[in-house]
């Protein structure tokens, strides 16, 4: 099973597709945006949640949700995009390494890469219900995809005023609170 790294020193993208259990409240990760600063990024993840078990980290900047760029979206836009699809959604992120890597190589970040990791919330003993494509969750992650690329987008710089959301499991959104948080 692959968490999103590779035993190559090639940083990649990962495909982070997660899915609502009925025993969570919510998929378990805060999303914010960084004043005066371009971009969506992951906030908390919660220890056991979807959100986790999907492969995501604190501080990925997404790239896509559900396979749209949201380079040029605001925070509203992509709140929108993540609620779009009930109890799951995909995001398309990089960790501040991959960020680098792609911008120092002129790569365009997109789901179409070679290398992009796919990863999915594995179903829960509570969740063994059929989903939209009337396939029952197995319980394992699927690593597969891979592309190639162009140029990419900033990447995400430490010590910076940003604003914190939560999407709950309701697909309503917590307000957001201007705090001082740093991702390296």
């Amino acid at each position: 099973m692959s968490n999103g790294s590779l035993s190559s020193s090639k940083p990649v993208a990962r495909l982070c597709h997660i899915i609502q259990w009925k025993d969570f409240d919510g998929y378990g990760f805060n999303l914010h945006a960084e004043k005066g600063k371009p971009g969506q990024y992951i906030g908390k993840v919660d220890e056991g949640s979807p959100a986790e078990a999907a492969g995501l980290k604190q501080g990925d900047r997404i790239v896509e949700v559900n396979g749209v760029n949201i380079a040029n979206e605001n925070h509203k836009q992509v709140v929108q995009r993540i609620k779009a699809i009930q109890n799951e959604t995909k995001l398309l992120v990089v960790d501040s390494e991959a960020d680098k890597y792609f911008k120092a190589q002129n790569i365009i970040i997109k789901s179409s890469l070679p290398d992009v990791h796919y990863l999915k919330t594995p179903m829960t003993d509570t969740d063994d219900e059929v989903d939209m494509n009337g396939e029952k969750g197995d319980g394992n992650c699927v690593d597969t995809h891979s592309h190639q690329s162009e140029r990419s987008a900033a990447s995400p710089e430490p010590e910076v005023n940003c604003v914190q959301y939560s999407v709950c499991k309701d697909n309503s959104v917590v307000k957001p609170e201007l705090q001082s948080s740093s991702y390296t």
